[in-house]
């Protein structure tokens, strides 16, 4: 959803349409109706002990589904518009 408000940002005039973040599921709950493991992590702090835990040898037989929660507005990239090639990808340092 992330990436749909980012294309409507930059290259539709920030006209945002179905890219809202409000009705998301719990997607930790989700995980585990499937009889997965999952994992809501929420500060930067929490990353590194959070990638530990999946990566043990105790969770080893199954998924582990990791929700990062971040700020709504952050953008990733580097980006490449549509009919663009690779060498006219967007960067952070782009903008």
């Amino acid at each position: 959803m992330g990436m749909v408000r980012q294309w409507q940002e930059f290259f539709y005039g920030n006209r945002y349409a179905e890219s809202y973040m409000d009705a998301l599921p719990d997607f930790v709950k989700l995980a585990e109706s499937y009889g997965h493991i999952g994992m809501k992590i929420e500060k930067p702090s929490d990353v590194e002990p959070a990638l530990k835990e999946a990566f043990s040898n105790k969770l080893k037989e199954r998924l582990v589904f990791m929700d990062f929660i971040t700020d709504q507005k952050e953008n990733v990239f580097p980006m490449v518009p549509n009919g663009k090639g690779l060498s006219e990808m967007i960067t952070a340092e782009d903008l």
